[in-house]
């Protein structure tokens, strides 16, 4: 069981609409856990008027018409994050903390993207940190993170079928 269980049954048991977007680059080891998260649920889950699924790769903020559109009530962030844990471990973060977290590589910072968004769409944000071993370029991801990705697949191809 993933530590983030409880937090994410408790805002997806209502079944809102949701948009799940993973971020992060596949060339860079750990930091690909977004993205491989879209793709696992992209094979478990059919998208529909309830649930939205997201690959934004490197530049999120290339999305944001995309998620204005489809107009969630809870906007699900995952990526890989330095948050001083072991690798593979996973936390859900306080959008207003992100700010001082080091999330990857984005041309724009979650928290702008974010703030930019609400002017337009009322959302609840979950933003999801999964601890990288590393984040070098063209190496494997680790079994760490790996696992944790296809926990959190399970858990949300469960909570949202």
């Amino acid at each position: 069981m993933l530590a983030i269980d409880a937090e994410l049954r408790a805002v997806l048991a209502s079944r809102p609409r949701v948009l799940i977007m993973g971020t992060g680059s596949e060339l860079r080891a750990d930091d690909a856990a977004g993205m491989l998260l879209i793709s696992l649920l992209q094979q478990r889950l059919a998208e529909s008027e309830r649930l939205c699924l997201v690959g934004g790769s490197t530049a999120p903020e290339n999305f944001t018409g995309v998620i204005k559109s489809f107009a969630p009530e809870v906007l699900l962030i995952v990526d890989a994050a330095h948050l001083e844990l072991q690798p593979g471990e996973a936390r859900v973060v306080d959008d207003a903390q992100i700010g001082g977290l080091d999330f990857s590589t984005h041309m724009l910072p979650f928290p702008v993207m974010l703030n930019y968004l609400r002017e337009e769409v009322q959302f609840t944000a979950l933003v999801v940190g999964i601890q990288p071993q590393s984040t070098e370029m063209g190496e494997p991801m680790c079994a760490a993170v790996e696992n944790t990705v296809h926990q959190l697949a399970d858990l949300l191809a469960e909570l949202l079928a």
